[in-house]
């Protein structure tokens, strides 16, 4: 995970020096940026909830060790929170939006 992060950076790093010293390929470039930023933006979204609920549930372990009522509220929040998270495009269309 941290490798991935690492070279997911150093990608980025890359990208934005080529995007300022590559003159007549700028352009391209910075779309090349974006549309990386994008596919991670889509896997961000298609995992959210998993590992929304996972670290929740390792927040509700840390806050159950000091107080066992924390911990319950801290798990119930962040499954309420990535379950809303994992419906927005039904919330969304509900609102009208």
């Amino acid at each position: 995970m941290m490798r991935s992060n690492g070279n997911a950076r150093r990608g980025v790093a890359l990208a934005l020096v080529l995007a300022w010293t590559a003159q007549p390929a700028r352009a391209q470039v910075i779309a090349n940026l974006g549309a990386e930023l994008l596919s991670w933006q889509a896997v961000f979204d298609t995992n959210f909830v998993p590992i929304a609920v996972t670290a929740g549930l390792l927040l509700a372990l840390v806050a159950a060790m000091f107080s066992r009522i924390a911990g319950v509220v801290v798990f119930v929040f962040t499954v309420a929170g990535a379950a809303a998270y994992g419906a927005r495009d039904a919330i969304i269309a509900l609102a009208g939006g």
